[in-house]
């Protein structure tokens, strides 16, 4: 699947069709809401918290998927990576909405409150995903 450094094409096709709809369902739901309803106060804080969920069903289930890329740690070493990995997908989304604003003229940020209010939803989304990862696989 994966040969001189290069991650495969099947790899690619089978993570887009098992884990990618997750997060891509957060952004259109995302979008979708928040021209229907307004970003904030609800749409905005809801979907930061379900794209740490999807972040982190995605990060574990890719680690599953791909031994081959990301090796065969332990179930803590996959939850720690899952969660470094989703802490840094709503760092670079913050970082995202920051260059828009910038260079865009768009206003999504509304300040260092409610930056900080959508790192701190989107990190507790990944915790959130993986305690009930560990909680159900305990439970069987």
């Amino acid at each position: 699947m994966l040969s001189g450094g290069h991650v495969g094409r099947e790899f690619i096709f089978r993570l887009c069709r098992q884990v990618l709809w997750a997060p891509m369902a957060v952004m259109i739901v995302h979008g979708v809401a928040g021209q229907m309803f307004g970003h904030e106060p609800y749409v905005d804080p809801i979907m930061h918290f379900s794209g740490g969920l999807a972040a982190a069903f995605f990060f574990s289930r890719a680690c599953l998927i791909a031994p081959e890329l990301f090796g065969k740690p332990s179930r803590l070493g996959i939850d720690l990576l899952v969660f470094g990995l989703t802490c840094a997908a709503a760092l670079f989304w913050e970082f995202g909405e920051f260059i828009g604003d910038q260079y865009r003229g768009t206003h999504v940020q509304r300040g260092l409150g409610n930056t900080m209010r959508d790192l701190l939803l989107g990190t507790l989304g990944g915790i959130v995903f993986i305690v009930a990862a560990r909680v159900g696989r305990s439970s069987k």
